[in-house]
């Protein structure tokens, strides 16, 4: 293991298996474009995106997002956004562990203080404390005091806790610390980008306090990120890790995975099987269909990967053969969840109060 990082510095420039052309168009509440006619938010002209400002779609909730002194408005997210009224793809949309790690190593970061060992977070939703906490915590009991080579997150750092804003910036400057995007990141972002319908809601108001490298690094969230084995692997542990906020399709490839899914399932339906296909087939479960039977989606995986994921706080902590699901309600008053990498160690901290009501109508399901 002492060679991977030198290995890291040297390969890995881009993930090999995200096949721009054959995304597939979803919605999840916070409506996300792939088309590949449109251009990517970072190519968008500075000149374009100054004449979009003038317009005046969303004039008023512009200026209150530009009370904040460091909010301009006049990112390429925010032209993007002025155009299409939607949320641009992100630059990768299912990245990979060693090329983030590479990334950092560019930038000449210290590694000395670090171990090998990766953590991977449950659901923030603002609960800044909580996590250093947890952190800390997992530092000392999983660690021997050291830092961890990189902390990873499953998305929703924001919404219904105390520091939302402040959990993004924390994130987003630490170095070795990485998420993937969950169905709140969506919301919130379409929030500071100027939708009105979730600016009138008080639940958003703290989208004022982000600044414009907080909306850009939200924009360029992947959906997934894979922990190659190679980084992790030891005598009891031998394969890849997939982080995801809520779940993936079993036996459907990245590419063509919806957004919906990567971002609010909780639950999946078998369908009928093609032909001689002896994998079992899913699909994404309905709640209106009283006659389908829910599974949830740890138990639909069947590997080779193990999948990493959030989003479901009612079942709370579930530990499945191919999947481990790390929302604990910390939001709720419960407890916020990590697990240590490679021994897959539980670590949780209690949460100091309760910041959010549990919604018990059926429709909270997907949300």
């Amino acid at each position: 293991m002492m060679s991977i990082w030198s290995m890291l510095l040297i390969g890995s420039a881009c993930c090999g298996f995200v096949s721009h052309g054959q995304r597939r168009a979803a919605t999840d509440g916070a409506n996300v474009v792939h088309s590949d006619n449109l251009q990517s938010p970072l190519s968008i002209l500075s000149t374009a995106t100054s004449a979009r400002c003038q317009d005046k779609f969303n004039a008023v909730h512009t200026n209150q997002l530009r009370a904040s002194s460091s909010r301009t408005c006049n990112t390429d997210i925010d032209g993007y956004y002025r155009q299409y009224k939607t949320l641009p793809t992100p630059p990768v949309m299912h990245d990979d562990l060693s090329r983030l790690i590479s990334g950092e190593l560019r930038k000449n970061t210290n590694r000395d203080e670090r171990t090998n060992k990766i953590l991977i977070i449950g659901d923030v939703h603002g609960c800044l404390d909580e996590m250093k906490l947890l952190v800390n915590k997992a530092s000392q009991v999983s660690n021997a005091g050291k830092q961890f080579a990189s902390i990873i997150l499953v998305g929703d750092l924001c919404n219904k806790g105390p520091q939302s804003s402040a959990v993004i910036r924390y994130v987003r400057k630490q170095p070795y610390m990485y998420s993937v995007r969950g169905n709140h990141d969506n919301a919130a972002l379409m929030a500071a980008l100027g939708d009105n319908d979730r600016l009138a809601k008080e639940k958003y108001s703290w989208v004022h306090e982000l600044s414009d490298e907080d909306v850009v690094w939200m924009a360029n969230l992947p959906y997934t990120i894979r922990i190659p084995k190679d980084l992790i692997s030891s005598d009891s542990f031998d394969r890849d890790i997939l982080v995801v906020h809520a779940g993936l399709i079993p036996n459907v490839s990245l590419d063509n995975q919806d957004i919906k899914t990567m971002v609010t399932v909780r639950n999946l339906t078998h369908i009928q099987n093609n032909g001689d296909n002896s994998m079992k087939q899913y699909e994404y479960y309905n709640l209106s269909n009283t006659e389908d039977i829910p599974i949830p989606v740890a138990k639909a995986f069947s590997g080779p990967e193990l999948v990493v994921f959030g989003h479901d706080a009612k079942r709370g902590i579930q530990l499945e053969k191919h999947a481990i699901g790390l929302d604990s309600g910390c939001v709720y008053g419960n407890k916020l969840t990590g697990i240590v990498f490679p021994e897959k160690e539980l670590v949780s901290v209690n949460a100091s109060r309760i910041y959010s009501q549990v919604k018990n109508n059926a429709k909270s399901d997907a949300i």
